[in-house]
C-alpha cells in the first residue's frame, strides 16, 4: 500500500520528494490546497471518507503517517 500511496501522491504533487522528506507540513512543501488535493485523490482511489478529525498536521507530515492514515480509514471502514 506504501508504494501505491507513494505513486497516488507523486502524480498529485509531482514537485515534492515525498519519500525523502519527513516534515511536508511543518516545512511548508504541503499547503491546504495540496492537502485537499492529496484527500481528494486518495478518497477517491480507496473509496474511503476522511473524518475532521483525521485531517491533523501530523497526519500528513510524511509518507508514513499518510499511509498509516490511510490504513486506520480502511479498517474503520471494515467495521
Amino acid at each position: 500500500m506504501r508504494d501505491e500511496i507513494l505513486k497516488l501522491l507523486e502524480e498529485t504533487c509531482p514537485t515534492i520528494d515525498f519519500e525523502n522528506e519527513d516534515a511536508l507540513i511543518d516545512d511548508g512543501l504541503l499547503d491546504s490546497y495540496a492537502v485537499l488535493s492529496i484527500i481528494g485523490a486518495i478518497s477517491e482511489k480507496y473509496d474511503i471518507e476522511f473524518e475532521a478529525d483525521d485531517v491533523l498536521p501530523e497526519t500528513f507530515n510524511n509518507l508514513d503517517c499518510i499511509t498509516k492514515l490511510v490504513q486506520e480509514i480502511l479498517e474503520r471502514k471494515t467495521m
